[in-house]
């Protein structure tokens, strides 16, 4: 039940992040930059629900529930990845 539901909840940080950044964009001035501070909680929810799915995945019985929940783990912390991606690529 708990695998079913963090399959069927995983989209859930990449479209709240996808809102956010609409959001934003319709912000002008200082507005998007004072509104920034909010993608901050997206981020963690991402990260967290991320590393959720990959121990979820490592308990798994079946192959194919590895695979799916894998996969759900790295949909849902693809908002994290991505800000590290970033980052990383902003320091060079």
């Amino acid at each position: 039940m708990i695998r079913r539901l963090y399959v069927l909840f995983s989209p859930t940080p990449l479209l709240l992040l996808v809102l956010l950044l609409v959001y934003m964009g319709k912000l002008e001035g200082w507005g998007a930059w004072a509104a920034g501070p909010m993608i901050l909680p997206v981020v963690v929810y991402s990260a967290v629900y991320g590393v959720y799915g990959i121990w979820l995945s490592a308990r798994a019985e079946s192959v194919r529930w590895r695979t799916l929940l894998a996969t759900s783990a790295v949909l849902s912390g693809s908002v994290a990845i991505w800000l590290l991606v970033q980052g990383l690529a902003h320091m060079i």
